[in-house]
């Protein structure tokens, strides 16, 4: 259930950044989506649930990354 609800929270993250993406009336949200989108894709997570930059834990959950943004863009579009 973890995988689906990861999985989940990572497709609505990446369409709203590529909602921000796709903006011409400013440079400023593309620019910083596009940054995102990088950090947020060097902390994927591995096959056995740890962030990829973060390294293993002992238990697995989403790093600090993915909580923050997971605070700041799904909850905000809900």
């Amino acid at each position: 259930m973890d995988h689906v609800l990861a999985g989940a929270l990572h497709e609505r993250v990446f369409a709203i950044l590529g909602e921000l993406e796709c903006r011409q009336d400013s440079p400023a949200a593309r620019i910083l989506a596009e940054a995102w989108r990088a950090v947020l894709t060097h902390h994927r997570q591995t096959g056995s649930g740890s962030c990829e930059a973060c390294g293993p834990r002992w238990r697995r959950h989403m790093c600090s990354v993915w909580r923050v943004a997971a605070a700041y863009f799904v909850r905000s579009a809900l």
